[in-house]
């Protein structure tokens, strides 16, 4: 089982999986449809500018460690389409794929942050269910994700996947001292969500909507062509 996984590797990765769960009905998709998943400027952290040579050198990387198929078109289509076999590769279950589609495109969050980001894919009642699934990503027989040290200031603990390779810029700092994941009891009455998380959700969906205008563009020059 491959767990290391470069920032390009991430990247289409972690696309592949985010329309599979917010726009089914692109996927599997094209490589224009990916490299413009890949460069959105939403929803991306660090936002990237992949050429389409770069995205097809990633791919074909990724079918080799057995994590991408390519599906050859079918009668009356002329462009070959992608699927990621996280579930296969890795056993993800759906909470699990959006909760690791977000940090991978993303980078460390909260568990509050993962809540109100993994909305567009899943609903998660609460905190405690996405603490919930992070501890069953920690303790897999190999682990996925780790708490990471609290940091100065803030009272919420950000959680981070564990595919980085051992030289990659974006590995975040762990120490000895992080802290575990724990599953922490659901609150008695519900929580509302702070206003910068409403707004948060909202450029989540125009961010998605943007993407389905894309998608649409990119099959309309298809039939043109």
């Amino acid at each position: 089982m491959h767990t290391s996984l470069d920032s390009l590797e991430r990247r289409v990765l972690g696309s592949l999986l985010e329309k599979s769960m917010a726009q089914p009905d692109y996927y599997p998709m094209t490589e224009k449809a990916i490299v413009a998943a890949c460069n959105q400027k939403q929803n991306r952290d660090p936002v990237m500018d992949l050429d389409e040579g770069a995205v097809w050198e990633t791919l074909e990387s990724l079918r080799e460690k057995g994590l991408v198929t390519m599906l050859l078109p079918g009668a009356g289509a002329r462009t070959k389409r992608y699927k990621h076999e996280v579930e296969q590769h890795y056993g993800w279950q759906k909470r699990e794929r959006a909760v690791m589609t977000e940090l991978l495109l993303r980078g460390p969050q909260t568990p509050g942050e993962l809540r109100s980001r993994c909305s567009r894919f899943v609903p998660f009642d609460d905190i405690a269910a996405v603490t919930i699934v992070l501890e069953c990503l920690a303790n897999a027989e190999t682990p996925m994700v780790r708490a990471l040290p609290r940091e100065p200031g803030r009272s919420a603990i950000r959680h981070a996947h564990l595919l980085y390779t051992d030289d990659d810029d974006e590995l975040p700092t762990i120490t000895t001292e992080e802290a575990p994941v724990r599953a922490v009891s659901a609150p008695a009455s519900p929580q509302v969500a702070p206003k910068s998380e409403a707004i948060e959700q909202l450029q989540n969906e125009v961010a998605d909507l943007r993407s389905r205008v894309e998608a649409l563009e990119s099959q309309f020059n298809q039939l043109m062509s």
